[in-house]
């Protein structure tokens, strides 16, 4: 019976690697439901080879530890939010999963300050209804007085229904669909957190959408002695690797000797200068100066009565909506090749309709007209950002293809050809010609026309139309000019992962014995959106080392291969850059 897969995510830095260590045991050795597998998700800003070296060690056949680097959001973080003492902006990272991962609906979300004595699978198995998340309360709001005035008055949330963040079951499919982190980010515009940071931001931003564990499942040194734990947390300055009067520590040094990591944490505890813990303690009552002085000065917060009071409508657009949906279900099915969005009504070309071979005069003039008005453009949508190009990767892969090439992409979007365009006009001064599918032929409108004019080379359900293409595709190739083609035959919108490929591409390139240049785009979510309420991407164009017929093959074990190996290369980029492995939801036949 295959195995349902649980997701837990991690934030850590080199720092806390060895703790995440004694973490991942205590989870591995009480998971006792055999119907799951795990998928450790561990978010980081660059992990040494030394520190991935041990946490691989926890991979098996049921837990698998995967890596996320979250360099490529960073300076979102960066620009928006501040930290202190112990703090860092990995604290931060696990506002980024419901958008970074956005394949995934469910998962759990963990510190890496806590020891698990119970089954995650009966942490993973709350319903969470309609709410964003689930969690339990923070111990700490409920029995220090002036953490309790700061989350009244400063924060506006009953101190009883205040939530520790470090143990989170996530509704990532719902945070998504309301856009949480754009409602964090603007948020931080208007108030600035400095007690709790980001576990503030998110009791405001999730207040009443929150699904409250038993205490059980967050069960800190601060509160004393529980007969019931599921989930030992060291919270504050209650770290058993600092101190050795750490209410629960036995617990912590029982998985620490388990990994064989007890000596080294315990010669680092023993090594910490006294002055470092008055430090601690000192911050300690710092923090709580800082939130009665917080609770004194309640309108520094008058950012959070304006979000609650904001008439903005974070929904997507319902069109967006049925899109997204249409994805996920397509993928569910494996129908990959199946557009989300469809094209207007149109008519099937005839043969003449097309001038593939630009012979007539009319064609040449349109062509020129309209390469130069298109350029000129989408040039002015890249200016005021409407198309935002990050980087070209790879431009010298496209020099040097005296007789032509066919050039791949990923379809996510209708403008995602254009860093392509401009990438062949910038290396080789010649235009790209593009296959297109009939009906985008006659499209209505400006769009319509560069459909139509701008060098493509539109296929056709007629077989003699389809006959006159397949010169064109020779007669272009032999002048050396790239031809586009999107293998996958189909377009999902803002779809990040390689979906899987159709031959024909290949099987072109094999006959006309021409190189297969793999191009990819990854996106970056800029933090801003469209007018349909969805975030605003920029591109980063990867050209891959092109990939030749070999001489040995046939035509048809050239195809074959051709696309095998450029199958291989759009994989191994998509892990590379987006940190994660490729898969599909598509269910087994």
């Amino acid at each position: 019976m295959k195995k349902e897969k649980i997701n837990v995510f991690f934030a850590v830095d080199d720092n806390y690697v060895d703790y995440l260590c004694v973490t991942l045991a205590s989870i591995i050795d009480n998971a006792k439901n055999e119907k799951y597998k795990y998928d450790f998700i561990i978010t980081h800003n660059g992990l040494t080879k030394e520190s991935k070296k041990k946490l691989s060690k926890f991979n098996s056949k049921r837990f698998k530890v995967s890596y996320f680097n979250v360099g490529g959001w960073l300076d979102q973080l960066e620009q928006r939010f501040k930290v202190r003492d112990y703090y860092t902006l990995t604290t931060y990272y696990r506002l980024l999963i419901p958008d970074a991962f956005f394949f995934i609906d469910k998962a759990l979300y963990l510190d890496c300050d806590l020891v698990v004595l119970g089954d995650l699978a009966d942490l993973y198995s709350v319903d969470l209804k309609d709410n964003y998340l689930a969690a339990s309360k923070e111990p700490s709001m409920q029995i220090i007085p002036e953490f309790m005035d700061y989350t009244d008055k400063a924060l506006k949330i009953p101190h009883e229904k205040y939530f520790n963040a470090g143990v989170l079951v996530m509704n990532l499919k719902k945070m998504r669909q309301t856009h949480l982190l754009r409602r964090v980010f603007d948020l931080s515009k208007t108030t600035i957190f400095k007690v709790a940071q980001d576990q503030d931001l998110l009791n405001v931003i999730c207040k009443d959408r929150v699904v409250y564990l038993p205490d059980s499942w967050n069960v800190s040194p601060v509160s004393g002695r529980a007969t019931d734990i599921n989930i030992i947390h060291y919270t504050l300055i209650y770290k058993p690797w600092k101190r050795n009067d750490v209410t629960y520590q036995e617990h912590f040094w029982h998985y620490a000797t388990k990994v064989g990591l007890d000596k080294k944490i315990k010669e680092y505890r023993d090594n910490i200068p006294p002055y470092a813990l008055e430090n601690e303690e000192k911050g300690m009552q710092n923090l709580i100066a800082l939130c009665a002085s917080e609770a004194r000065h309640p309108s520094k917060f008058k950012g959070i009565k304006e979000m609650r009071n904001s008439k903005v409508d974070y929904h997507l657009t319902e069109d967006r909506v049925e899109v997204y949906k249409k994805i996920e279900q397509y993928e569910l099915e494996g129908k990959f090749d199946v557009d989300v969005e469809n094209d207007p009504p149109y008519t099937h070309l005839r043969v003449g309709d097309v001038d593939y071979t630009h012979r007539r005069l009319k064609t040449k003039f349109m062509s020129f007209i309209y390469n130069r008005f298109a350029f000129n453009y989408f040039n002015k949508l890249i200016k005021n950002k409407t198309i935002i190009i990050d980087e070209y990767i790879g431009l010298d892969n496209l020099r040097g293809h005296k007789r032509g090439a066919i050039i791949t992409a990923n379809h996510f979007n209708h403008f995602d050809s254009i860093p392509i365009h401009k990438a062949v006009k910038k290396v080789t001064g010649k235009y790209l010609f593009k296959i297109i599918r009939e009906g985008n032929y006659t499209f209505p409108g400006l769009y319509g026309k560069f459909m139509k004019c701008c060098n493509t080379l539109p296929l056709a359900a007629d077989y003699d139309v389809m006959r006159d293409m397949m010169n064109g595709i020779e007669y272009w190739l032999g002048k050396g000019f790239p031809i586009l083609i999107y293998p996958e035959q189909s377009m999902w919108w803002n779809y990040k992962k390689p979906k899987p490929t159709k031959p024909g591409a290949f099987r072109f390139a094999a006959k006309y014995n021409v190189p297969v240049i793999p191009t990819f785009i990854t996106l970056r979510n800029t933090g801003n959106r469209g007018k349909d309420g969805d975030f605003i991407y920029a591109y980063t164009l990867h050209i891959l080392a092109p990939i030749y017929p070999r001489p040995s093959l046939s035509v048809k074990d050239n195809a074959i291969y051709l696309q095998q190996e450029h199958d291989k290369a759009w994989k191994e980029l998509y892990e590379r850059v987006y940190g994660v492995k490729l898969e599909y939801t598509t269910k087994q036949q």
